[in-house]
């Protein structure tokens, strides 16, 4: 009969609906996950920028305390030269007078 008919065609549009209703659902909680997921990954990587920063900003102070610390040795190694100078200088004018100054003494 036609109402029977209509019957199944009814229940058989009640199982697509009830079939994409369960589509939708899922395809809208596999949404919230992937979402969720890469609420994660962008929190990770904002974490990863701030480590970043401070290894960046630990770098550039190493380097200026390397680059203060070359600065201080050149400083030192041109003293400690001009002192070995002086030294060599001074021995040399003792040689030179030392001889005379004996003599003198004499």
């Amino acid at each position: 009969s036609r109402s029977e008919h209509l019957c199944k065609e009814a229940e058989h549009k009640q199982a697509a609906l009830d079939a994409a209703t369960e589509a939708d659902t899922t395809a809208q909680k596999s949404v919230d996950r992937q979402r969720a997921a890469v609420k994660a990954v962008e929190e990770a990587l904002a974490v990863q920028r701030q480590v970043l920063s401070r290894v960046e900003a630990d770098a550039a102070r190493a380097a200026q305390h390397r680059h203060e610390a070359a600065e201080q040795t050149r400083v030192a190694r041109v003293a400690a030269q001009a002192a070995v100078d002086e030294e060599r200088k001074a021995r040399e004018e003792l040689e030179r007078v030392g001889p005379r100054a004996a003599e003198l003494s004499r």
